[in-house]
C-alpha cells in the first residue's frame, strides 16, 4: 500500500513538472504582450487575487468548504494574504494598482502636496536634480532606487507626458496625466490576443470537465518539417483557406443569432489562426 501511494505521488510531482514547463510557454507569450505596460508587481497582485478566487469556485464545486485554511493550502498562500484578498474583489484589486512605474509616479505628482503646485494645486515645475521638491525625489518616492531618472524622463518624454524646460536650473513640466506606453493599435492587438487566448482555454477547462459527447471542437494541426524558404507562400495559402472557413462561420453564427438581445442568452464563438514557432523578423 504505501509503495501504491508513493507511485501516486510521484506521478503528481511529473505531472507538476510538465505543466510547470508549459506554463513557461504560455507565460512568456503574455509576458511579451505586456512587459513595459504592466508591472510584475501589479500583475503578481492580480494573479494573487484570481489564484484566491479560483479556489474558492474549485473548493465549492468539490463539495469543500473554502475556508481561509484550505485557500491557503491550495494557493500556496499565507492565510493572511488569503484573508485580506477574500475581502477585496478582483476589480477593487486591479484598480488600486499602479499598472507601471510611470503611473506611480505621475499619480504622486498630481496628488502628493510636496510635488504641487501650493498657488494653482496642479502638478509643480520641478528641478531635475537634488533634495526636496525635484523630479528625482519624487522618481525616489514613487518608484524606488533602481531606476536612474534618465529612464524615466527618457519614457515619459517618448510618450509626451513631460517636457524638459531650460531656465536657469534645468526643470521637468508634466504636460499629460494619462500615461499610454503603447499606440492604441498596439493596445488593441494586446487586448484582442490576450481575449482570444483566454477562450482557446476557455474550450480546453471546458472539455475537461465535459463527457465526450457534450465537448467542443479543440483541435490544432501542424509539421516539423517545414522549409523556411517556403513558409511565406504557406502562410499565404493558410490565409486563403481560413478565409474561406471564416466566411461559412459567420454564416453559421448568423444563423443562430438571435434578432434582440435578452436575458438568458449565452456568447459563443469559433476561432481561427495559423501560428509557428519562430520571429516575424527571421522571416527576413
Amino acid at each position: 500500500m504505501p509503495g501504491v501511494v508513493m507511485k501516486k505521488n510521484i506521478n503528481h510531482q511529473d505531472d507538476a513538472k510538465s505543466i510547470t514547463h508549459f506554463l513557461s510557454q504560455v507565460f512568456r507569450k503574455v509576458v511579451r504582450l505586456v512587459i513595459g505596460t504592466v508591472s510584475l508587481p501589479a500583475l503578481y497582485d492580480i494573479l494573487k487575487a484570481i489564484y484566491v478566487e479560483e479556489a474558492q469556485k474549485k473548493l465549492a464545486r468539490e463539495g469543500s468548504k473554502p475556508t481561509k485554511s484550505a485557500i491557503a493550502l491550495m494557493t500556496g498562500l499565507d492565510t493572511r494574504v488569503v484573508s485580506s484578498l477574500m475581502d477585496e474583489s478582483l476589480d477593487s484589486t486591479m484598480q488600486g494598482q499602479s499598472v507601471n512605474p510611470e503611473h506611480a509616479l505621475i499619480d504622486m505628482w498630481s496628488s502628493d502636496p510636496l510635488f504641487r503646485d501650493p498657488k494653482t494645486g496642479k502638478p509643480a515645475s520641478l528641478p531635475i536634480v537634488g533634495k526636496g521638491r525635484t523630479f528625482q525625489t519624487l522618481v525616489l518616492r514613487s518608484i524606488g532606487r533602481n531606476i536612474t531618472v534618465k529612464t524615466v524622463i527618457g519614457r515619459l518624454a517618448a510618450s509626451n507626458n513631460i517636457r524638459v524646460v531650460q531656465e536657469d536650473v534645468e526643470k521637468v513640466e508634466l504636460l499629460s496625466r494619462i500615461y499610454s506606453p503603447i499606440s492604441n493599435d498596439r493596445a488593441k492587438q494586446t487586448e484582442v490576443g490576450l481575449i482570444e487566448a483566454s477562450r482557446v482555454l476557455s474550450a480546453v477547462i471546458h472539455n475537461m470537465r465535459s463527457d465526450p459527447e457534450t465537448r467542443v471542437p479543440q483541435q490544432g494541426r501542424w509539421t516539423y518539417r517545414l522549409d523556411s524558404r517556403n513558409y511565406k507562400e504557406f502562410r499565404k495559402r493558410a490565409r486563403q483557406l481560413l478565409d474561406k472557413q471564416i466566411k461559412e462561420g459567420e454564416s453559421l453564427l448568423e444563423e443562430f443569432e438571435e434578432a434582440a438581445k435578452v436575458p438568458g442568452q449565452v456568447t459563443v464563438g469559433i476561432g481561427w489562426y495559423q501560428w509557428s514557432d519562430h520571429e516575424p523578423e527571421e522571416e527576413d
